[in-house]
């Protein structure tokens, strides 16, 4: 796991090298094992590439970065683990090729120069890389199926391009502004986070999830594309037996925890009382390798997993370790994590907490059940989407005021900001898509309107999302289910719970790992219908309980989910208070949002403190906390003496014939009625 960043263009090596160093001590967190750059005169400009490195597999000098393949010239940085890497190096060496280390990073390196841009259908992991091919004079930049590992790009038509694993090291190459988004913040305010591919500074995106692209040595794009997108349902899979769609899927899972767990290090277990993680732990083959770690608060025992948890590590005989957070830590530590935000979020609080107890025990690698609500149907949502979308399409031929008159009877008994809600469903009439999005939604429109922010002005589809796009394969025509699904896995997983892991966890130096989303286990579960997955009146997650049904077994798993909960709400009103009142006074100081939006959420939450509003509230206080540490340096250290710039020299390469970067359409909108007073 590592750090990377790169500068690619017509710049002289004096003019790479010193920005390349600053972007790699911004994210000497995410390595601080090692780290190196190199720079690569080309025609009339410079290609830098530099990696801060996490030693995970292969710790000798060996798997040091930038790996040079000295066949080929080719050069290159990678953030990430192949976990089919033994496999591949296997079939490498069939071929002839040969290696002089065991790290994931030179069999990347290798599968490159045997298949190109091909190697990505093979892999299996989670990355980001970038590899300038000698022979061709061609930067080629990629990210793994479900964007697990990020990667963040800025360019200059003809001038230059630069990339990094983190925004705000992006920011220390001096190259692109620093400029606030309005449509990014329309996004942050909407969801609680920003929304890819738009990052919260103008000019600066996130490559796609599942993309690759190629660019020359100006910085300009010369190729690229989608080599993974959802497989589609398969109406086979629904006259299959039961038993034989449970006995694959178990094979399937295992296959991946066992994958997860390569390494050269200790690898641990977050494990909690619930369902994904303890699958995770029963599925795990030689378990005395692995170290168990249940976060508690003494403070609150309501929310103490710590029994249970227990009882699960010593049903499979695995050492657990108990991480006691005393409220004065975790406010300390929230403190922190509010620090080394690279974007505004809402969440992941609890991703940094659970990561430096972890840490703070000596463990580099972790296993997480993240993505098995996604995959196996784990959220209320995935009932609430499609009932309130049956049972409420009778609406549609009905006018405006019928409609809107039936949402707000439904929820005559809750509370103002649910039946603001359901007011607003009734009115636009969404369709499936926008209903999804529509329950995702922190804020709704018209409190969006009081900020300042109106979709359509800002160029953004009425769900504020980046038009061209959204919903590539998320919506599957009559599979309700299925549709959800795709959804969450594609905005909410990769917007908040990839992002906030990543960063979080790499902000203590610990590699997070989902085995979850594990790309055949993916493959697997999006082709199988939704009723297959989560029939009608089963539970949630119903699939998954019975692959795992002799792993749980008598064990003490919880019938309804769980999450892991620091009480933010309780905090504003108590400790976190000034904290509160300064990052809003920040917030109206800045001018980037209506003041009077501000002072409708503070409204509002003291009428309402019990409630989900508290979310807005909190949504508003971090993004006032980011705003106030972006112009204050944080110290980090500098590269090592061995850690020094290398340069090489290449002679200038002709150009290769140019491909068309394509722009994915978005489909057409499906546009039945569904309206309710869920929240």
């Amino acid at each position: 796991m590592c750090g990377i960043a790169g500068i690619v263009g017509a710049l002289s090596p004096g003019r790479v090298d010193g920005p390349l160093r600053s972007m790699l001590d911004a994210q000497l967190h995410r390595g601080p094992d090692d780290g190196g750059l190199r720079l690569i005169p080309v025609r009339g400009g410079t290609v830098g590439l530099g990696n801060r490195r996490l030693a995970i597999q292969d710790l000798s000098p060996l798997g040091h970065q930038p790996m040079v393949n000295q066949a080929t010239g080719d050069v290159l940085v990678y953030n990430g683990e192949i976990y089919n890497a033994p496999a591949l190096r296997d079939l490498l060496k069939t071929e002839g090729f040969q290696f002089q280390g065991h790290s994931d990073t030179e069999v990347l390196m290798r599968a490159y120069e045997r298949w190109g841009t091909e190697c990505l259908s093979r892999l299996r992991g989670m990355f980001a890389f970038a590899l300038w091919d000698a022979r061709r004079s061609r930067l080629v930049i990629a990210r793994d199926p479900m964007g697990i590992k990020p990667l963040y790009y800025a360019a200059k038509e003809d001038s230059w391009f630069v990339f990094a694993s983190e925004v705000r090291a992006l920011l220390q190459s001096g190259l692109p502004d620093s400029r606030i988004d309005r449509r990014s913040l329309a996004g942050y305010l909407a969801y609680g986070a920003v929304q890819e591919p738009l990052t919260i500074y103008e000019g600066i995106f996130s490559l796609p999830r599942g993309c690759w692209q190629e660019r020359d040595d100006r910085g300009n794009v010369t190729g690229g594309g989608r080599y993974w997108q959802f497989p589609l349902p398969e109406e086979s899979q629904r006259g299959r037996r039961l038993t034989d769609v449970v006995e694959e899927g178990r094979g399937i899972l295992q296959e991946s925890v066992r994958r997860h767990l390569l390494s050269d290090v200790k690898v641990g277990l977050f494990l909690s009382s619930g369902l994904d993680s303890t699958a995770l732990l029963g599925l795990t083959p030689e378990k005395h390798n692995l170290d168990a770690f249940t976060v508690s608060f003494p403070d609150h025992p309501e929310y103490n997993e710590v029994l249970a948890a227990k009882v699960s590590a010593e049903h499979f005989g695995v050492r657990h370790h108990e991480c006691q957070v005393s409220d004065s830590t975790a406010l300390n530590w929230i403190h922190k994590a509010l620090e080394c935000m690279d974007q505004p979020s809402m969440d992941g609080f609890n991703s940094y907490i659970v990561s430096r107890a972890v840490r703070e025990h000596g463990i580099a690698v972790a296993l997480s059940g993240l993505g098995g609500d996604e995959v196996f149907g784990g959220y209320e949502l995935f009932h609430r989407v499609p009932r309130i979308y049956n049972a409420l399409s009778w609406l549609v031929p009905f006018p405006e005021s019928v409609r809107t008159t039936a949402a707000w009877l439904a929820t005559a008994f809750t509370n103002d900001t649910v039946r603001q809600k359901a007011h607003e469903i009734a009115k636009v009439n969404p369709g499936l898509i926008g209903l999804y999005f529509r329950q995702r939604r922190l804020i709704g429109d018209s409190a969006m309107e009081v900020f300042g922010f109106q979709a359509e002005t800002l160029r953004l589809s009425e769900d504020f999302q980046v038009p061209e796009l959204q919903y590539t394969g998320c919506y599957v025509p009559a599979d309700l289910l299925s549709s959800v699904a795709r959804l969450d896995a594609s905005f909410y997983l990769e917007n908040i719970l990839l992002r906030d892991s990543d960063v979080f966890g790499m902000a203590n130096s610990l590699e997070i790992r989902v085995p979850f989303l594990d790309r055949d286990l993916i493959d697997w579960a999006f082709r199988l219908p939704g009723d297959v997955l989560l029939p009608k009146g089963a539970p949630l997650k119903h699939l998954l309980r019975k692959i795992c049904a002799e792993v749980y077994g008598q064990l003490p798993i919880p019938s309804s989910k769980r999450g892991f909960v620091v009480p933010i709400s309780a905090w504003l009103r108590g400790p976190l208070r000034e904290v509160m009142e300064t990052s809003l006074r920040t917030l109206r100081d800045s001018g980037l949002l209506d003041t009077s939006g501000i002072d409708d959420v503070e409204e509002i939450f003291r009428r309402e403190p019990d409630t989900q509003v508290w979310s807005r509230l909190w949504a508003l206080v971090t993004l006032g906390s980011w705003l106030g540490t972006q112009h204050v340096a944080a110290p980090g250290m500098k590269l090592t003496p061995d850690a020094s710039a290398e340069l090489i020299s290449e002679e200038p390469k002709g150009n290769d014939s140019v491909l068309e970067f394509t722009v994915i359409e978005m489909p057409p909108r499906e546009t039945a009625i569904s309206s309710s007073g869920a929240v």
